[in-house]
């Protein structure tokens, strides 16, 4: 098993931050670091996927490069755009480049549907 490579990152936080940090650890029965290090990996997973919807929305990236961006399944990135109610700007052309992009990407090889 390959070791992950770590980072050590220091950041100064207000008392309050820190106490209710001290409280989630006491709580949760976890240490300090656990629980920062939890919430920081949430709040990244959060980040990342506002940032694809706003893409999506904006009609710069496709449903399947926004689920890529946040890094969550296509499956995930269509729920949340449903539960965001946000409209579908998804035509024929996004679904032949989406599946090219899948099958490319699984290492299938595929025939032109155009050749006979």
């Amino acid at each position: 098993m390959a070791e992950k490579t770590v980072t050590q990152i220091n950041i100064r936080v207000p008392h309050e931050l820190a106490e209710d940090l001290e409280q989630l650890a006491q709580v949760e029965h976890r240490s300090r670091i656990d629980i920062a290090r939890q919430l920081l990996w949430e709040g990244i997973a959060h980040r990342k996927q506002e940032h694809a919807l706003a893409l999506y929305v904006e009609g710069k990236v496709s449903r399947s490069k926004a689920a890529e961006i946040a890094g969550i399944s296509l499956w995930e990135m269509m729920d949340l755009i449903a539960q965001r109610r946000i409209p579908s700007n998804y035509t024929i052309s996004d679904a032949i480049a989406e599946v090219k992009r899948l099958l490319a990407a699984s290492g299938i090889d595929h025939p032109d549907p155009g050749a006979t």
